[in-house]
């Protein structure tokens, strides 16, 4: 070769001479380049001079040594290499930095999630990168001081999630969510117990496939929340009770499809889930009989899958719905009986209320109960309405006897009396002893 280095340029001895000397040029210029945005930018009087808003200035703000630590600052990257364009002083409005370039697997996701998704009218945009990354002081997910880190995530998330102008703006009254989630059985186990295996934010309502980026709105038939999904994402933690519900006549329902079908969170709530032994939650005994009953006393349900109505009613004016109404909590309840999530039908053989194991079912609060507990109807609304002409004339002969006998005690009560202040005073002349 004429006019060159011989040979290919990288045999030459003077090679690594000519790159150590372009990277030494290349890190001067950056550094003088992140020294003038610097020179401004880590003022934060002056940021917010300029911004003429101390909210805005808060993110215009840059700390020197918080992004050293970052990330990005970790790995040497400037001021430039995001915000691509910024010459000379004043400069132009900033262009939004596009993540995308260096994270666009992420981006696409976001891109198709919820988040992503622009407002219909302004076109702002329910969350960026920033919100939950923070602008500069990046860190990464598994760091303690980091913005997404699993034992504080839910911090992140209530800035939008808990700010009721902004979620109005997006239509979402709810602004409860991460407070609610906080006191529940899982946000306390996070916070009280400092369990790392507590579901967080991102456990439940992001996709396996798209990672915690990918979260989809819970009408969208693909979110691991929707109806048709969440019993099978709350079973990833809890086999166990999802292998229970599997063989039940809900989860039947479930597999088929069926929207009728109860799932966890119509039980017990989404993200309020508290201890069964605490009186806030819904599968408490006090409360049972109302969770149940939600579907189980509605006509149109029983009718269309043919159960019998007023199953509610029917357990309230039994001995055991008074006991309960009266505070006694160890009473039976629907789920003594029934079970708690392997329910099934009456006909089924392995049913807990199946004839030939009422003994067994009832026996476990009343040992030594006998055979005939199977004779009769669990479920009684009246005599009258079930139909059974003894045990009505049974119950009118009774109210008949009580009757007569309380009118008869009244009566007697009446004619003593009469006789010490009426009778007896005027055969004495008036005087009353």
């Amino acid at each position: 070769m004429r006019g060159g280095f011989p040979g290919p340029r990288w045999r030459h001895p003077l090679w690594h001479t000519w790159v150590a000397v372009m990277l030494v040029a290349f890190a001067t210029s950056s550094a003088k380049a992140q020294a003038m945005c610097l020179a401004c930018h880590s003022n934060h009087d002056f940021m917010v001079t300029a911004a003429g808003d101390s909210a805005a200035a808060e993110r215009l703000y840059v700390e020197p040594e918080s992004f050293a630590e970052s990330v990005h600052g970790q790995l040497g990257f400037t001021c430039a290499l995001c915000h691509s364009g910024m010459t000379g002083y004043p400069h132009d409005d900033v262009v939004p930095v596009n993540c995308g370039g260096c994270h666009s697997a992420a981006s696409e996701r976001i891109a198709a999630s919820i988040h992503g998704q622009p407002h219909p009218e302004t076109g702002e945009a329910a969350a960026t990168c920033g919100d939950c990354h923070t602008d500069h002081h990046i860190l990464r997910p598994g760091d303690p001081e980091s913005t997404v880190y699993r034992l504080t995530q839910f911090e992140v998330c209530a800035t939008c999630h808990e700010d009721a102008e902004k979620m109005g703006r997006f239509g979402q009254e709810n602004v409860e969510t991460v407070s609610t989630y906080l006191s529940s059985v899982h946000g306390r186990g996070l916070l009280e117990k400092g369990l790392s295996v507590a579901p967080v934010c991102t456990d439940c309502h992001a996709d396996e496939g798209t990672g915690t980026h990918g979260i989809l709105a819970v009408a969208d038939s693909s979110c691991p929340v929707n109806w048709c999904q969440v019993s099978l994402r709350c079973g990833e933690c809890h086999a166990g009770i999802m292998a229970q519900y599997d063989r039940s006549i809900h989860g039947e329902m479930f597999k088929q499809g069926n929207p009728d079908t109860p799932t966890c969170v119509n039980c017990h709530t989404e993200h309020g889930v508290a201890r069964v032994a605490s009186h806030e939650s819904s599968v408490n005994p006090i409360h049972v009989a109302q969770t149940c009953t939600a579907c189980h006393d509605r006509e149109d349900f029983n009718e269309k899958y043919g159960i019998e109505v007023d199953r509610g009613r029917s357990f309230e004016a039994s001995f055991h719905g008074i006991a309960l109404e009266g505070g006694q909590l160890t009473v039976a309840n629907c789920e003594s009986c029934h079970g708690s999530h392997e329910i099934l039908p009456s006909s089924n053989p392995e049913s807990l209320i199946h004839p030939a194991n009422l003994v067994v079912s009832c026996g476990r609060c009343h040992p030594g109960i006998g055979e005939g507990v199977a004779q009769g109807n669990i479920h009684v609304v009246s005599f009258a309405e079930e139909n059974k002409l003894l045990g009505l004339t049974v119950q009118i002969f009774y109210i008949a006897v009580i009757g007569v006998t309380v009118l008869y005690a009244f009566g007697l009560i009446f004619v003593d009396q009469y006789r010490h202040w009426i009778v007896d005073p005027r055969r004495r002349g008036g005087r009353h002893a």
